[in-house]
Order: C-alpha cells, then structure tokens, then sequence
C-alpha cells in the first residue's frame, strides 16, 4: 500500500453486509494512516456491554435504533477517520445524512458463496449448528438490505484485505475534498 502523505479532512464511511470485510478493511486503512477507526457494532457493544442482537432481543428493535441513532450523532462529529457501520443502521435516513455529510461512503460487497465461507472460517464449528447457522443468515437477511440505497459498490469476493483497502483508501481520497 502507497504511503499516505496527507489524511482528508473528511471521514471514509464503510457500510455492508457481514462478511465482507468492514471491520478489518477499516482497522488496516486507519493502523496504516495512524488515524481512529471507529465500528459502531463494536462501539455500541463497549459502551452497554452487550451485542447490538441481544439489544435487540432484550430491548427491542426501538431501543436499539436509538442507541445507533445516539452514537452516530457523536461519530458525525468526528474528522479524518475509519467508520465502519452495518447495513441496519446506515438505513434510517438519518443515520445515512448525518455520516455521509462527514465523507463518502463505500458499500464493500461479497458474493454470497464468499461470505458464508467467511463466516465457517470465523465461527468454526458454531456454524454447522442449525440454531447458530439460522441467527447468523437471519441477520444477514436484514443487512443485506443496504444494497437498495444504491451507494458506490467494492466487490470484496477474492480480494485480499490489503488489496480492498488500498482501492477503498484510492476511493477515499477521490471523493474527500482534502
């Protein structure tokens, strides 16, 4: 990857679908920038010590979205940085303007065959459980709903993490107003 001599000013905003590959694609861009890198799932988990899925199952789809809605709010805020957000959260409308008023957004994309081999390799064993297999592809099922935003698309299906963030970071700067 080029070394980067200047950071836009503005965010690159990663959404999709699980699988493929958000989180990692955005902590190799920021750890080779040296810039934050911030995934909402991961940040909503730290800040009420659970999954955003037992959120939703204790709480509700209602409190979930506000506590996405809260912590966006704050991530709008932020200059120069990673953000990675799920398919769910990227479309309430205001979850959408508020990030995308901060960068641009790219929707990284797999081919489905792809992200359930991704996701074996990531569960192992857990995944030849029905039980475990059916949450995993349900929620797939709700993310995979992003794709009707009509966003810019990196098909990530074969391409290795470094491949995807050097075109995601070549798509950044593009688009950043530096």
């Amino acid at each position: 990857m080029p070394v980067i001599n200047r950071i836009p000013y503005r965010n690159l905003i990663l959404t999709g679908y699980m699988g493929v590959g958000k989180t990692s694609v955005g902590r190799l861009i920021a750890r080779q920038a040296e810039i934050e890198f911030f995934d909402v799932e991961n940040e909503l988990e730290l800040r009420e010590g659970q999954s955003p899925e037992a959120i939703r199952s204790l709480y509700g789809e209602a409190r979930l979205k506000t506590l996405e809605a809260e912590l966006v709010r704050e991530l709008s805020l932020v200059r120069g940085a990673v953000i990675a957000v799920n398919g769910p959260t990227l479309i309430e409308p205001s979850n959408l303007d508020k990030l995308s008023a901060t960068g641009p957004v790219l929707c990284l994309i797999a081919a489905l065959n792809e992200v359930l081999r991704r996701l074996h390799v990531v569960q192992g064993a857990r995944f030849h459980d029905p039980g475990a297999r059916s949450v995993a592809l349900g929620r797939l099922k709700r993310e995979v709903q992003v794709l009707g935003l009509a966003l810019p698309q990196l098909d990530t299906t074969g391409l290795s993490v470094e491949t995807v963030a050097e075109r995601a970071l070549q798509f950044w700067m593009e688009r950043a107003d530096m």
